[in-house]
C-alpha cells in the first residue's frame, strides 16, 4: 500500500478522526483559548478522553490497510 492510500485510510479511522479532534483542541486551549480548568477538570477531560479512546478501540474491526 502506498503512502498517499495509507494516510487517506487512516483518515477514514474513527481513531485516528479523534486524535486529530484532540490535537487541535489541545493546541486551542493552549494557545487560544486558555480556560481557567482547576485541577480536577482536567482530571475529568482525562478520564473522558481515556473512555472514548477504549470505546473506539472496541469498536475498531479491521486494520488501516483494509480501509
Amino acid at each position: 500500500m502506498t503512502t498517499t492510500r495509507l494516510i487517506l485510510a487512516a483518515l477514514r479511522s474513527r481513531t485516528v478522526q479523534f486524535s486529530i479532534a484532540l490535537a487541535v483542541l489541545s493546541l486551542l486551549q493552549g494557545f487560544v483559548l486558555q480556560l481557567p480548568i482547576p485541577a480536577w477538570g482536567h482530571a475529568i477531560v482525562g478520564s473522558v478522553v481515556a473512555v472514548c479512546i477504549v470505546i473506539l478501540r472496541a469498536i475498531t474491526t479491521q486494520p488501516l490497510s483494509e480501509k
